[in-house]
């Protein structure tokens, strides 16, 4: 046991994107050792990426819960939908289909940033972007919204990928091989959380999520009363126009007589 243990602030861990990355970085063990190692292995892991690449898709292809996303239209792309609203279905797009061809070219560009960028704060609001973007929140409305148990499944595949292929690697030596696998597997883990931070909210929410949380209560509100007025004028103008008619048969009925 240390000798004295660190205090967290527990709110600033769903405030501050480099206080969060920070604790989760220093909890796992990912150090600037980590960083060295990762941006090391450029020469060699640059290579395998059109292969990392493919492997994910191909994945993602064999399942219609993945695979449905890519039917609907994307940030940057629009795409024809056939799909019945709500059902899981993508057979509509191919592997060969431009969006996947677009998706394949966004994680081969993650993929070399990962080897090639600094590690900094405009880099490290990149990683939080890449799972922001992917999900559903107060702060965000796109057409990419991804549930968590998907992302979470395929952070666990890419994982798998990219550390075997790593693995076989004879360029390095064992020890650094080793450490450039444990570097990418904490790496993993750190861009993982910044998915989930954006799911589990664990009660925490900034000052700008709870006005947007507001708003967003407002604006069904003010919708709600909107449909209100409208039944309310509708069912006045029903009720006139019943009125005429009965007024115009009853005068009719009373000449009769």
């Amino acid at each position: 046991m240390s000798a004295k243990r660190m205090h967290i602030d527990r709110d600033r861990l769903y405030t501050d994107l480099q206080y969060r990355f920070d604790y989760v970085s220093q909890f796992i063990g990912f150090t600037e050792v980590d960083q060295e190692l990762i941006h090391r292995s450029a020469s060699v892991v640059s290579g395998l990426v059109p292969t990392i690449v493919d492997a994910v898709y191909d994945r993602l292809s064999n399942y219609d819960a993945t695979w449905s996303h890519f039917a609907q239209d994307q940030d940057g792309m629009q795409i024809k939908q056939t799909a019945e609203r709500g059902g899981y279905n993508g057979s509509q797009v191919s592997i060969e289909s431009e969006v996947i061809k677009f998706r394949k070219v966004m994680l081969t560009k993650y993929l070399k940033k990962l080897v090639t960028s600094e590690w900094n704060l405009s880099y490290l609001k990149y990683l939080d972007w890449v799972g922001h973007i992917h999900t559903t929140t107060p702060l965000k409305r796109s057409n990419i919204n991804v549930e968590y148990i998907h992302c979470n499944a395929l952070f666990g595949y890419l994982s798998s990928v990219v550390l075997g292929a790593l693995a076989k690697v004879t360029e390095w030596d064992a020890d650094t091989r080793d450490g450039i696998i444990g570097a990418y597997n904490r790496f993993f883990w750190l861009q993982n959380d910044l998915f989930s931070r954006y799911y589990v909210k664990d009660q925490v929410l900034t000052d700008k999520e709870k006005a947007a949380v507001a708003a967003e209560k407002k604006e069904k509100e003010d919708e709600m009363r909107r449909r209100l007025r409208m039944e309310s004028m509708l069912n006045a103008a029903v009720g006139l126009a019943a009125g005429s008619i009965l007024a115009t048969v009853g005068f009719k009925y009373l000449a009769r007589g």
